[in-house]
């Protein structure tokens, strides 16, 4: 009997750079565990990058081709169910993933809207998609006959009008019935140097957020892959890795919330031990049980930044959002354990969420500063298939107005000159937040993200927060006043930021894609201009203009800090800070960046000051040197060796540092380390 030949696809636009970097572990448990049903019967083939499976689609058509569905590659999977479709008419078309209408009635609408889709795989897929394939084994080539009767997992159109639905599976509770893709080699052919490597240690999220798709109730429950298994992942990965790659992704949406992590963490510290990976680890920390998530995470070597989730810190917004069994004290109590082992910690907040005005996201932004969290990421508010904050009812309730835009570097052409792009619904306003409050709070969010989160001024800040200050006014004051005190670079990039934020909506996706698919406008695309991530690409346009700015930023500290009633080893302090700073970020990007190491003569030991800042705070007197002594700033060999290579990945344009800037993880990574010589 003739081998059925699937293709399962996880794809990614790599027509800058790769726009979704990680192995496809997805495809990976559903075709380990359909071989270890179908064995022999069943030829499977898994994919990441458009023009391999074009490539393969034309030389050798599949019987079944299965693409994962996220906001990020839905349209380019239709595109490919639109070409297989045209070439071999029954080739079996199935989708699954989180990319779906919540409600029933929604849900029904988008399969009878994509008729391309034969059959949609709904939650966990590895035992739905196998029923189908046993279903495609029993009656192949004949695509009206698999269509009769309902498969248990799967919910499938008959016509333009009527859809069948399968019983919806219940989750597996013993993951280790489903064989591990590493281990099985399936995604062998994936450690190619260009992708990052990806493990799941359990599924489920207890927490019920409105905005996410682990929110949904049916996902309550935590089920776990042993820990055996889990090592044995880990091994297989560390002897596999290209030395160019130094990422690890966790797909658990609460790492190191649980007990069992603990080991984990401290099998992953012996990895890195003896093979130097993973370099930098990402993971969605747990939102509860600060104890657990320290300890454990402490043991990684500083290669995670700790994730402070909160995204609102307005108890309303949380109310309306089902976030209240998290618990803000805790979760920003979690910052002082990170500062007591000296580690990274970052979070997070959205923009537009229910109920929310620009003062209380405001208020927020302000709250995590002063926890002296190191890196506040801002989003804005994307509605996404799947969740309860795109119901009808939610947008009525709450006067959502949305906007479309490009999702960030998601656009390509196919060989015959189709383009393919993604696009997302963001909300711009609310009955709580006008238009223009929604655009003065991304002013907010970029200035946070190249002022605080560069860690560029931390010592500043740090000298603030000591102080009592706020450093919300300091943001407040430069955006108040930019326009009228800034360097004229300065005011180019935020007005142009301005301009580009109000720019990228769309009313409706039908036009925003029409507009791609134009010639000029898709060479716009290409060229950055169109389509791109904001805050990083500005992120990385202002690195080169630092220095232009240091008076300018330096004026307004010593304006928060009133300057002149200081006492004068303060004075002297500060002044030395505005030298330290800037020499961090000297020349980090340019091909002689390891050679021009700037060095300066210092009074204070202002890395010492840094260093026991979070643990043991020393007043200034105790860090004066006993005479000047000289600081250089310097790249470690292992730092230059991991800018090279994502310099390699991503590229040197804006959007490429921008996107570099985020993988590197801790973005001091990306500075120069100041050491006394």
């Amino acid at each position: 009997m003739k081998q059925l030949k699937i293709y399962l696809a996880d794809l990614t636009y790599d027509t800058l750079n790769l726009a979704t970097d990680s192995f496809p572990l997805n495809i990976g448990f559903v075709a380990a565990y359909c071989k270890k049903k179908f064995g022999e019967k069943i030829d499977i083939k898994l994919f990441k990058y458009p023009k391999d499976l074009e490539k393969s689609i034309k030389e050798d058509k599949p019987d079944i081709l299965g693409m994962s569905n996220y906001p990020w590659n839905f349209n380019l999977g239709m595109a490919f169910f639109k070409k297989i479709k045209q070439i071999s008419p029954n080739t079996v078309t199935v989708m699954g993933g989180p990319n779906i209408p919540l409600h029933d009635e929604d849900r029904t609408s988008f399969i009878l809207k994509n008729r391309l889709i034969d059959f949609y795989v709904y939650l966990e897929g590895e035992e739905a998609f196998s029923n189908l394939v046993e279903r495609v084994l029993e009656h192949k080539d004949n695509i009206n006959k698999l269509k009769l009767n309902p498969i248990d997992g799967i919910v499938h159109s008959v016509d333009n009008e009527n859809i069948i639905k399968g019983t919806w599976l219940k989750r597996r509770k013993t993951l280790d019935e489903i064989p591990s893709p590493y281990l099985g080699g399936f995604l062998d052919k994936f450690f190619d140097g260009q992708l990052s490597p990806m493990i799941e240690t359990n599924r489920g999220c207890p927490f019920t957020c409105t905005f996410c798709h682990e929110g949904n109730s049916l996902l309550s429950k935590v089920n776990y892959f042993s820990l055996d298994r889990v090592y044995e992942e880990l091994d297989y990965i560390a002897s596999k890795i290209p030395p160019s790659v130094s990422h690890l992704m966790f797909v658990d949406p609460n790492f190191g919330m649980y007990e069992r992590d603990l080991e984990i963490c401290e099998h992953i510290s012996k990895i890195q031990k003896d093979k130097n990976y993973p370099r930098a680890i990402y993971a969605s920390t747990g939102k509860n049980r600060k104890d657990r998530i320290a300890k454990a995470i402490s043991k990684l070597n500083g290669t995670l930044i700790f994730w402070l989730s909160v995204q609102s810190m307005d108890e309303e917004v949380l109310k309306n959002i089902k976030r209240q069994n998290i618990n803000l004290d805790v979760m920003t109590g979690l910052v002082d354990s990170y500062n007591s082992f000296e580690l990274p910690s970052s979070s997070e907040c959205i923009i537009c969420m229910p109920g929310e005005t620009l003062d209380s996201h405001i208020k927020t932004l302000s709250k995590l500063m002063s926890t002296g969290v190191d890196v506040i990421t801002a989003y804005n508010l994307m509605l996404l298939n799947g969740t309860e904050m795109t119901l009808k009812s939610t947008r009525e309730e709450y006067g959502f107005k949305t906007h479309y835009r490009v999702i960030p570097r998601d656009f390509g052409k196919f060989s015959d000159g189709t383009v393919s792009a993604e696009f997302e619904e963001v909300v711009t306003s609310s009955n709580t937040m006008t238009f223009d409050q929604y655009v003065e709070g991304r002013i907010y969010h970029l200035l946070t993200s190249i002022i605080w989160n560069n860690i560029i001024y931390s010592p500043f800040f740090k000298f603030m927060l000591k102080k009592n200050i706020s450093p919300i006014d300091f943001f407040t004051s430069i955006k108040n006043n930019y326009k009228k005190e800034g360097p004229n670079s300065f005011i180019n990039l935020v007005n142009s930021f301005v301009e580009d934020t109000k720019g990228e909506l769309w009313d409706s996706q039908e036009k925003l894609l029409k507009h791609v698919q134009k010639e000029e406008n898709y060479k716009k695309l290409l060229e950055g201009k169109l389509g791109h991530n904001l805050i990083q690409t500005y992120n990385a346009k202002s690195m080169y203009l630092m220095p232009e700015w240091n008076d300018y930023f330096y004026k307004e500290f010593k304006k928060q800090l009133k300057y002149d009633s200081l006492e004068s080893e303060e004075k002297n302090f500060i002044d030395e800070m505005k030298n330290y700073c800037i020499s961090r970020i000297h020349n980090i990007w340019g091909d002689d960046r390891a050679k021009d190491n700037p060095c300066y003569e210092f009074n204070y030991n202002i890395i010492k000051w840094l260093k026991d800042y979070k643990k043991n705070p020393k007043k200034i007197s105790e860090v004066k040197f006993t005479k000047p002594k000289k600081i250089e700033f310097c790249f470690t060999k292992q730092q230059k060796l991991d800018i090279d290579n994502n310099l390699k990945r991503y590229g040197n344009t804006p959007t490429g540092i921008g996107r570099l800037i985020v993988k590197m993880g801790d973005p001091g990574k990306v500075l120069r380390n100041p050491s006394i010589i």
